[in-house]
């Protein structure tokens, strides 16, 4: 026979169950699968993935993938004029420093494998002897394509800067002059932030190195990663202002970015930038260093590779940054709205007492006379 003791312990163990019963699951109860589900569907939502998304569904539709391998073609295309100033510049200066010549024909020797390097050879004789033909006919040709690779880089920018892929077309618009014309200062304006770039990271690269001579602590080993985090923290500003002048100039006249996404677009394009840099300069000819054949074809393939790399990379951010919470907008607000149609107004005429007697009146007057005429039949 059972207890009150025992009577009581039941009773409040059948409480415990019926208060459990109304709780919810614990978070553990979820199979491993639903809640790894769970947490993508979270994290899919979380505001920088969902504008990650825009920018690749932007990048996809507005053909970025074609427009960037538009870029590497025309910018593979203008490294031949380039290497004709250089070996015209390299002809003015071996010319009078035959020993400097003869260092360099070594050097080309030792990287070039096969008879490649005799016709390198022949080439750097020619621009020798041709410099001032090879540097004229260069600079055209390295005009011209520059020329058609800034438009090229134009249009591809503002096809992912437009809120509408078809209309608004600037470059479109412009007439060929107008077109040359100004894709010629934005390429003097590109080159000149190049320059401007190159020489903020050069001057504090030799900057630091110099100040640790000054102070006499140059045989410091941990300060040399020092110097080296520096320099690519320099390389990365310098490259910030590059982006900034291309997100700020190439994009259309009338639609501008906000100060906050055209930074951190810069920011972006610029750490990116100096990854693929690294990339090329340091992993790319290890990775090339097995035979003749990666020796002479790697470099082509290794910089066809860098260009279609960063033409992506730059009109990504561009599609990136025109897809912010805070898109590029027109500068000018006053447009004109359309025409809103007036409302339709149905007007009633309000018949008067006197007339609506007299009507009453004269129908029941040919009533009247229908009525007797019949009868008389």
């Amino acid at each position: 026979m059972a207890t009150a003791v025992d009577l009581r312990k039941n009773d409040s163990a059948a409480h415990r169950v019926e208060k459990n019963q109304g709780k919810p699951a614990r978070r553990g109860s979820l199979p491993p699968v639903k809640r790894l589900l769970l947490l993508v569907k979270v994290f899919l939502r979380r505001p920088f993935v969902l504008h990650l998304m825009r920018a690749a569904k932007r990048f996809g539709e507005r053909l970025g993938t074609q427009f960037a391998a538009a870029i590497t073609y025309f910018s593979f295309l203008s490294l031949v004029p380039i290497l004709m100033v250089a070996f015209s510049v390299a002809g003015f200066v071996l010319s009078s420093h035959p020993e400097l010549l003869q260092q360099l024909q070594d050097k080309v020797a030792s990287q070039i494998p096969g008879g490649l390097s005799a016709t390198i050879f022949s080439a750097l004789d020619s621009a020798v002897k041709a410099r001032f033909t090879v540097g004229i006919v260069g600079l055209v040709i390295a005009l011209y394509s520059g020329i058609g690779w800034m438009g090229n880089v134009r249009q591809a920018v503002q096809a992912q800067w437009r809120p509408d892929f078809d209309d608004d077309q600037e470059i479109a618009n412009e007439s060929l002059f107008k077109s040359l014309f100004k894709n010629l200062w934005m390429l003097a304006g590109l080159g000149l932030a190049l320059v401007v770039s190159l020489a903020l990271s050069s001057i504090g690269n030799a900057l630091a190195g110099q100040i640790l001579k000054w102070l006499g602590l140059s045989n410091i080993s941990w300060l040399h990663p020092l110097i080296v985090v520096v320099s690519i923290v320099l390389a990365i500003a310098a490259d910030v202002l590059i982006f900034m002048w291309v997100y700020s100039v190439l994009p259309p006249k009338g639609l501008k970015a906000s100060r906050t996404s055209l930074v951190r677009g810069s920011i972006i394009a610029a750490v990116v930038f100096e990854v693929l840099k690294f990339a090329l300069t340091n992993i790319l000819p290890n990775a090339l260093s097995g035979g003749a054949s990666a020796a002479v074809f790697g470099p082509i393939i290794g910089l066809l590779a860098f260009f279609n790399l960063v033409s992506t990379m730059v009109l990504f951010v561009a599609a990136w940054i025109a897809t912010a919470a805070d898109a590029p907008i027109e500068a000018d607000d006053s447009a004109e709205l359309p025409d809103v149609p007036q409302p339709a107004v149905v007007v009633h005429e309000v018949v008067s007492r006197p007339t609506v007697a007299g009507l009453v009146g004269f129908g029941a007057l040919l009533g009247f006379g229908w009525a007797r005429r019949r009868r008389r039949r």
